[in-house]
């Protein structure tokens, strides 16, 4: 929860600022998720009451007289995709808004970002899931940056595999999709200029200097095929040089130099330093070492599968995902040994697993459904 709470402070801090004037293309509209999914757990803590703490310690800082405009979907009614609900107002106005939000419904997020799009032209979306009303984000998003060319929609998410519509959503206007863990690389992000400024882009190298290249890839033992990573690029002074967001590969020109690189897959980072030659390409590859498979499942006393919660940590009982409502699930995961959670009713149940590299543990948690 701390995780992510800070990135979402970190992230309306430095796009919000002292608050904007109504009408103003940089103006911030925070777009929030009040589905039903939002009651989701990470580290124990519902996702909305991460998203909410996070919001509230944000808007208790703001200056009364800043202007800020919340869009929320989902919070009203439980089946209803017109269930999107748009303030703007003081700190004080907004902050009473979202200690009120209870999540309910369906996640309309095509429908969100359009209303949002006419509110301002910097959005950040706070979201865990899916398009559920039947339309397609990524198509909308597409439409919404042809007709808005300096829209840009910055997206927090929540730990765990990044979901490809939150991607598109970022890719198609020029926003990242940020892993919440990395506080340092969301700030740098979103204390960037918009693309649209007269301040974005690089500073090209000098006349001087013949630029090199980085390309870097992750893998798993001596599996070939590339995992999908989050790459973040620092100089020899540990500043944040650039971030690539759910990569199988990268290729970034750089100055000569030292660079240190950090990859993130799930929660997993590894890091190293790596030297840029002028006019050479320096090539690494990240190994995550071997992977195994595991299958986990639920079932009553009778053997018939029970949808349940499943939570998975490290031995260390870091976070790493959950799936909610699932009979069986399948994960990949590096060689170690895991704590489970599974939850079904007011029934709980741990276990801890160890997965060895090129095999797959199978393990089955039986409920009594009388209990």
């Amino acid at each position: 929860m701390r995780i992510l709470k800070t990135a979402v402070l970190v992230a309306m801090s430095l796009l919000t600022g002292s608050g904007f004037a109504a009408g103003d293309d940089s103006k911030l509209v925070v777009v929030l998720d009040a589905s039903n999914s939002m009651w989701g757990q990470i580290e124990g803590h519902h996702k909305i009451e991460t998203a909410r703490a996070s919001l509230a310690n944000l808007l208790e800082t703001q200056a009364e007289q800043a202007n800020i405009t919340l869009l929320t979907y989902g919070s009203q009614r439980k089946s209803d995709c017109s269930d999107i609900k748009l303030a703007s107002g003081s700190p004080a106005e907004i902050l009473q808004q979202v200690a009120d939000i209870k999540p309910k419904g369906r996640s309309p997020i095509s429908a969100a970002i359009t209303q949002a799009a006419t509110a301002g032209h910097r959005i950040l979306l706070i979201s865990d899931g899916q398009e559920s009303c039947g339309n397609d984000p990524c198509a909308t998003t597409r439409e919404l940056k042809a007709r808005y060319p300096d829209l840009q929609i910055h997206v927090a998410g929540f730990p765990g595999d990044p979901d490809p519509q939150l991607q598109c959503i970022a890719d198609n206007t020029d926003g990242k999709l940020v892993l919440a863990s990395d506080t340092a690389a969301l700030g740098a992000l979103l204390s960037s200029p918009s693309p649209g400024s007269a301040e974005a882009g690089n500073n090209p190298p000098s006349a001087t200097d013949t630029p090199g290249k980085l390309e870097l890839t992750l893998g798993a033992g001596d599996d070939p095929a590339n995992l999908q990573g989050s790459f973040l690029i620092y100089d020899a002074n540990d500043e944040h040089i650039n971030s690539f967001t759910a990569r199988t590969e990268v290729s970034h020109t750089l100055l000569p130099g030292k660079y240190r690189v950090d990859v993130l897959w799930r929660q997993f980072k590894l890091s190293a330093t790596l030297t840029v030659s002028p006019d050479q390409t320096t090539t690494y590859r990240f190994n995550m070492g071997g992977m195994g498979k595991l299958r986990l499942d639920a079932k009553d006393t009778a053997q018939q599968p029970v949808n349940v919660n499943f939570t998975l940590y490290t031995q260390e009982s870091e976070y790493l995902s959950d799936h909610l409502l699932k009979s069986s699930i399948n994960e990949q995961l590096p060689a170690g040994v895991y704590r489970i959670r599974a939850d079904y009713g007011n029934q709980t149940q741990d276990a801890t697993i160890e997965v060895t590299a090129s095999s797959e543990v199978q393990y089955t948690f039986v409920f009594n459904p009388a209990n």
